[in-house]
């Protein structure tokens, strides 16, 4: 560990931010000088768990100020090391520490991993981003204004990546919304796909004036995950079950059931985005009596089958 973050293992909360301020870098041309400061940050950053909590803030702020300064610029593997900081700033339970200049470092973290990423997307910095999200969270809730805008960077620097104050207010509001709702999260993902959802009886019911109910259904049941999803506009509605390695799709349109195997990388989005026409199956079945496979997929989701039934027809 430099000799740079022996400052901070003194325990001297109230100094915090002006120390930081005192080792911040601004600019950094020499290309060959860039890659030391990423190895040492990666060093630094895999030799973080053991440090203090007031040493593992330091070196979370140190990846923000070399993003802010273009370091990483055209290279994304700061995410990972990013996201193993953040799972460290999650204090023990015996660790001194002051709850708000905590939880407004993991707010501008988190708020600076889900750049460019979504909490329930597939890629890599989506799934980056959604392991850091869930180790954190919780804290992220409790940011202050006042430490939050002395963690945030500006920057005019080629390759920059740098958070906004409302970029973090978005996480904070968010984590403070998963902390009464356990929904909330899957509630902002549909929102932001411009799905408007509400949960009724294990169903989300997505309505809309989309074109394809049957694209928004498998959209929306890939963002909220195992369960059951009811889409509909004013002419066709279509429902699909997902579990485990299966679902089963019928639309108002064709009403037989559909069944198909979802295995990853897979996913419903992915397999009902081809043409206009449904992916091929030989599994289909008339819609009622729904046949076995159907009624032990609603079983497993807890959805009432024959209210699916109703919304079909």
């Amino acid at each position: 560990m430099d000799d740079v973050f022996a400052r901070f293992s003194e325990n001297r909360w109230d100094d915090f931010l002006d120390e930081l301020d005192k080792i911040r870098v601004s600019v950094v041309e020499d290309p060959a000088e860039r890659q030391q400061m990423k190895v040492t940050a990666r060093r630094d950053a895999r030799e973080a768990g053991s440090q203090p909590l007031l040493v593992r803030m330091a070196l979370a702020d140190r990846y923000l100020n070399l993003l802010a300064i273009g370091v990483w610029a055209g290279d994304e593997s700061w995410r990972a090391d990013l996201r193993d900081l953040v799972a460290t700033l999650v204090p023990e339970d015996d660790e001194s520490r002051d709850d708000a200049l905590v939880s407004s470092v993991i707010a501008v973290a988190l708020a600076q991993l889900l750049q460019d990423a979504r909490l329930r997307g597939g890629s890599e910095a989506d799934v980056i981003a959604r392991s850091a999200w869930e180790k954190a969270q919780e804290w992220a809730a409790y940011a202050e204004e006042k430490h939050v805008e002395r963690l945030l960077y500006a920057s005019t620097e080629a390759g920059a990546r740098v958070v906004t104050a409302s970029e973090v207010q978005e996480v904070v509001e968010l984590a403070t919304a998963a902390a009464d709702d356990q929904h909330a999260e899957t509630l902002a993902a549909l929102e932001a796909e411009g799905l408007t959802a509400e949960l009724i009886n294990g169903v989300w019911v997505v309505d809309g004036d989309f074109r394809n109910p049957v694209r928004a259904a498998a959209r929306a049941i890939t963002l909220t995950g195992y369960g059951c999803v009811l889409a509909r506009n004013v002419r066709q509605s279509a429902v699909m079950l997902w579990h485990e390695g299966t679902l089963a799709m019928a639309d108002s349109k064709v009403p037989r059931w559909r069944v198909y195997p979802i295995l990853a990388p897979v996913t419903p989005q992915s397999k009902f985005s081809g043409g206009e026409g449904l992916p091929f199956t030989r599994d289909t079945h008339p819609l009622a009596p729904a046949p076995e496979v159907v009624r032990r997929l609603a079983d497993a989701v807890g959805v009432n089958l024959s209210h699916l039934l109703a919304a079909l027809r």
